[in-house]
């Protein structure tokens, strides 16, 4: 009886038509989808007008699934795309580079027409960022009468201490003591200075400049990163000196100094994004935020 009527459906999906076919139906399921996903689409637009940024990157997402469902890597590319702009208009400019730098590479495997429009976009998103940039360092500008609000230490401490470890290799001696930690690089340093190893000398200078800062000796500390920014500065060692002139900012935050830290900041934002260090970019900013927010 079973047998009758799988036979039963396949006489029904043959049909009294002899145009009908299998290529006919997955066009068909093709249109389908295709409808969905402009549908998924065009809702998330209009959720997105509405400044509703998760239900819009619901439906993106659920957009992204049904292109992934068709196999049509251009379409799921354009819901990465639409992502992004979603992302930016909600002031997540970081996140929503990293969607449209996805796209693009979607775009550009396929050939799409669309990655030259993208690129252009990833452009002027690149200038809204810098410009978002330097108008944080800049509002530490506006409460410098009010004077700046006392640091804890302790909080900014891991991010200075992986802007430090990015520049040299040195184990900073955590398991020793303060002094034992400062005696050893202190001779590390004078081995450096004698034998003309200026590299290792700047980095030591920034070690030092480091830790002066950890122990609220900031005269100290001070002395040691001017060193340590001439040496690179000699080196023509940039990392190292965007890394100098973050802790020197931040001593001038400590300090009260808001023209001193929207310079420092400033310079040594734009040295990572020459060198494209787009993580240690981030740390700073996130340091620079940090500062702002005690």
């Amino acid at each position: 009886m079973m047998i009758f009527a799988v036979l039963g459906i396949f006489d029904f999906l043959k049909g009294e038509d002899e145009g009908e076919s299998l290529e006919k139906y997955l066009r068909k399921l093709e249109d389908l989808l295709e409808e969905e996903f402009d549908t998924l689409v065009r809702i998330a637009g209009f959720y997105a007008e509405e400044g509703d940024t998760r239900e819009a990157l619901d439906y993106l997402e659920r957009a992204y699934r049904v292109a992934s469902e068709m196999n049509d890597e251009e379409l799921m590319a354009f819901a990465l795309d639409s992502m992004g702009d979603v992302y930016l208009s909600d002031r997540k400019v970081k996140t929503a580079m990293e969607y449209f730098m996805e796209a693009l590479r979607i775009y550009t495997s396929v050939n799409s027409p669309l990655r030259a429009d993208l690129r252009e976009k990833i452009k002027e998103v690149e200038k809204i960022r810098e410009a978002m940039d330097i108008a944080s360092i800049n509002r530490l500008r506006e409460e410098s009468e009010s004077g700046m609000p006392e640091v804890d230490l302790e909080v900014i401490e891991p991010l200075l201490n992986r802007l430090v470890d990015s520049v040299q290799s040195l184990t900073l001696y955590e398991s020793g003591s303060y002094e034992d930690s400062i005696s050893q690089i202190r001779e590390a340093y004078q081995i450096a200075r004698d034998i003309g190893d200026t590299s290792t000398e700047a980095s030591l200078q920034l070690v030092l400049g480091l830790y002066s800062l950890k122990n609220e000796d900031f005269d100290e500390s001070r002395r040691y990163l001017k060193k340590a920014e001439a040496l690179f500065r000699k080196t023509n060692n940039e990392l190292g000196l965007a890394v100098t002139l973050v802790l020197l900012g931040t001593l001038d935050f400590i300090g009260n100094n808001a023209d001193g830290v929207a310079s420092s900041f400033r310079a040594a934002v734009e040295i990572l994004q020459k060198l494209d260090e787009k993580e240690l970019e981030s740390v700073t900013l996130e340091l620079l935020n940090t500062l702002y927010s005690f």
